[in-house]
């Protein structure tokens, strides 16, 4: 297992309970210890250079994996990194790269229920569909175009209150840095932290549990969506195409779901793919007469009619 290691709080505590086999107790689930037990851990870290401080917080997670006498992985972006998407992308491109050279099977990461409350909040502004609204998977594959190995992101800590990971910091005298742009408003999710949900937290004080709760139901909700959106196209889906008003049948919630399937499953990734884009190859499924074509992503769907009846194809461009 390769654990992402950044040197704050978070990252640092779950380097603590994965090394000293503390987690299952930690999270209160008694049959993760002996799945675990055995795990060779590496460490690896992504210097971004975001700030001035960016090798010495490097040199800080050296030393650390150094202390729990686990293989140290380091990462750098080449250059100066634009915006907060193409340091995430980037981020995971060295983890996933890295976890394909030592054949990990899963990579660690820090996120915690805190985290998850700010993803719905961010995506909700976004303006996400299903997918987006039920936020962060436990386990999830890497977003890595191109991805082979079959790694798999771990988020163990998903449901873990950020109190929760403070206490344990304090308890076991951890050390570890702050990073100075976590207090930037001009990164999306800082603000988010600073700024908006401190607002929402006067209108509710209970404001997580409600967020995380809508995020768990809509999960569900999206979950079954897909089940039923991948049995549909089984039976109804020839060569590429589907009968017109077959699919004009299904409740919209379903036919979005069908066509966010149908990319996924021809593409292999839902990459800048907006609800905007969906709807506009609803539109074009129920345009009427005549033939016609919309592009969305590296997919044109394209109506015509063949043997009587009016189809809807798509192709790779």
């Amino acid at each position: 297992m390769l654990i992402a290691v950044s040197g704050g709080i978070d990252s640092v505590v779950l380097l603590d309970l994965l090394a000293k086999n503390r987690l299952a107790e930690f999270l209160k689930e008694k049959n993760l210890k002996s799945k675990i037990l055995n795990l060779k851990l590496s460490v690896a870290h992504f210097n971004l250079k975001f700030h001035s401080q960016s090798n010495s917080h490097t040199n800080f997670v050296e030393k650390l994996a150094d202390k729990y006498q686990l293989p140290f992985f380091l990462g750098e972006a080449k250059s100066k990194l634009k915006s907060e998407a193409s340091a995430r992308e980037a981020r995971y491109k060295f983890l996933n790269k890295t976890a394909e050279k030592i054949n990990a099977e899963k990579i660690a990461l820090a996120h915690h229920a805190d985290d998850q409350v700010e993803t719905v909040l961010f995506n909700i502004v976004r303006g996400s569909g299903l997918t987006g609204l039920s936020g962060m998977q436990e386990f999830s594959k890497i977003p890595v175009s191109k991805s082979k190995s079959g790694v798999r992101l771990w988020r163990p800590l998903l449901n873990t209150p950020q109190s929760k990971i403070e206490s344990y910091a304090k308890k076991h005298k951890l050390n570890f840095i702050t990073d100075p742009t976590n207090q930037d408003p001009k990164f999306s999710r800082n603000f988010l932290r600073h700024k908006v949900i401190p607002l929402l937290v006067k209108l509710n004080p209970k404001l997580n549990e409600a967020i995380l709760r809508t995020a768990r139901q809509t999960r569900e909700a999206n979950d079954f969506l897909n089940l039923f959106a991948k049995e549909w196209l089984k039976r109804h889906e020839s060569k590429s195409g589907l009968v017109l008003q077959e699919f004009n049948d299904l409740p919209f919630a379903l036919a979005r779901t069908v066509i966010r399937k149908i990319y996924k499953q021809t593409i292999g990734d839902l990459k800048k793919i907006e609800e905007k884009h969906i709807s506009e190859i609803l539109i074009l499924a129920t345009s009427g007469k005549g033939n016609k074509e919309k592009k969305m992503g590296r997919l044109i769907f394209r109506t015509t009619r063949k043997n009587g009846l009016r189809i809807i194809k798509w192709e790779k461009i």
